[in-house]
C-alpha cells in the first residue's frame, strides 16, 4: 500500500470515527431528555369512550394526596372494596401514562375484593413534575402509598404494575412492607426498552446507544438507575407473578423470563400468547382476572380459622 493510500484510509478512518463519536453524543444528550423528561399525555381517556373518572364506572372513590420522603406530592384514588377487607392493592401506570389508562382495565374486578389505590406517579398525570428514572427514584412514590394505606389502617398490601409500572414495583417491593406483586410486562434491563424503541424508530447502534442513554440519564436525574433484574430476588419471601405478553415487540417476553429465572419462590410466569405489549389483559379477558385474583388471594386474604397462611415455598408455576 503506497503511503499516500495509507493517509487516505487513515484519514477517512478518524473522520468516521469523529462522526460516530457525534451520533453516539448527540444520542446520549437527546436520548436522555427523551427519557428522564418527556412529554408525557395529558390527563385525559386514552381512547374515546373510556372513563374520566371512577364516577363514570360507577364506583365510590376518594380523591387522595400524599407526599414522598423527598418532598413530591402524589395525586391519586382510593376506590373502596366491594367486601369488608383491610386488604389493598396499588395499581402503577406505564411510562409517559398516568392511572386514567388502568383504571377500567384494572380497578373494578380488583375492587370485587379488594381496597385498590391508583395514583400518577412524579413527572406524570397531575401529580406534582419531577425527573423520570424508571424506577429508582419512583420507589420513593411507591413508598408513600405503601404508608398512605397502612395509615388507614390497611394491609395486607400488594402492588400491580403495568410496563414501567411492573419495573418499579420489582425495583420497590424488597424496602417495603408489601406481600405480592404482580408485574405484566416488566423490562428485567433499564436499556432493553430504549434499544426496542431505537430499533423501532431505526437508529443505529441501538445496542450501545442505548447504555449509553442510561448512562446519561442517570448523570441527568443526578442517581443512579437501578434495573429490575438487580431487585427480583431480594422479592422472596413476598409472592411474585410475572406475565409476559408473547408478542411484545417494546418489551420481549424473555425478559420476563429472565426475571423468572433470577427470582425465588414464591413465583409464577405466564406468558400470554397472541398478546403485544400492554393487551394481555384484553386478550386473556377473564382468564387473567382469574389468575390474578387467584394469586392475590394467597397472600391477601386471610386463611380460614385454624388454617396457616400458604409458606414462601409455595410451588411456581410456568405457563
Amino acid at each position: 500500500m503506497t503511503p499516500r493510500r495509507h493517509g487516505l484510509i487513515a484519514w477517512l478512518g478518524r473522520i468516521v470515527g469523529a462522526v460516530t463519536a457525534g451520533y453516539l453524543g448527540y444520542l446520549s444528550v437527546v436520548g436522555s431528555k427523551r427519557l428522564v423528561r418527556p412529554e408525557t399525555r395529558p390527563f385525559e381517556p386514552p381512547m374515546e369512550g373510556w372513563p374520566t373518572s371512577p364516577a363514570d364506572l360507577q364506583l365510590p372513590s376518594e380523591d387522595v394526596h400524599f407526599t414522598t420522603d423527598d418532598g413530591v406530592t402524589l395525586s391519586g384514588w382510593l376506590i373502596p372494596a366491594e367486601r369488608e377487607t383491610r386488604s389493598a392493592v396499588i395499581v402503577m401506570h406505564g411510562f409517559t401514562g398516568h392511572r386514567l389508562g388502568e383504571l377500567a382495565a384494572f380497578t373494578p374486578w380488583l375492587r370485587r375484593r379488594y381496597h385498590v389505590l391508583q395514583f400518577d406517579f412524579r413527572g406524570h398525570g397531575v401529580s406534582d413534575p419531577g425527573p423520570i428514572t424508571l424506577g429508582s427514584l419512583e420507589r420513593r412514590d411507591v413508598a408513600a402509598a405503601v404508608h398512605f394505606l397502612e395509615h388507614r389502617g390497611m394491609g395486607p398490601i400488594a402492588l400491580m404494575g403495568l410496563s414501567m409500572g411492573a419495573a418499579v414495583a420489582i425495583v420497590a417491593a424488597p424496602d417495603l412492607p408489601v406481600t405480592a406483586v404482580v408485574a405484566d410486562a416488566a423490562f428485567a434491563d433499564l436499556h432493553h426498552p430504549v434499544a426496542s424503541r431505537m430499533r423501532a424508530e431505526r437508529y443505529p447502534f441501538a445496542g450501545l446507544g442505548s447504555r449509553l442513554i442510561v448512562a446519561a440519564s442517570a448523570l441527568r436525574a443526578g442517581t443512579r438507575l437501578i434495573s429490575p433484574i438487580d431487585r427480583v430476588a431480594h422479592i422472596a419471601p413476598r409472592g411474585l407473578l410475572l406475565i409476559a405478553p408473547r408478542e411484545d415487540a417494546l418489551i420481549s417476553w424473555r425478559q420476563s423470563q429472565r426475571l423468572y429465572d433470577a427470582a425465588k419462590e414464591p413465583k409464577e410466569l405466564w406468558i400470554v400468547d397472541g398478546a403485544e405489549h400492554a393487551s394481555a389483559r384484553w386478550v386473556a379477558g377473564e382468564a387473567y382476572e382469574r389468575r390474578v385474583l387467584g394469586f392475590l388471594a394467597r397472600f391477601l386474604d386471610p386463611p380460614p380459622r385454624g388454617a396457616a397462611r400458604p409458606s414462601s415455598a409455595a410451588a411456581s408455576v410456568l405457563g
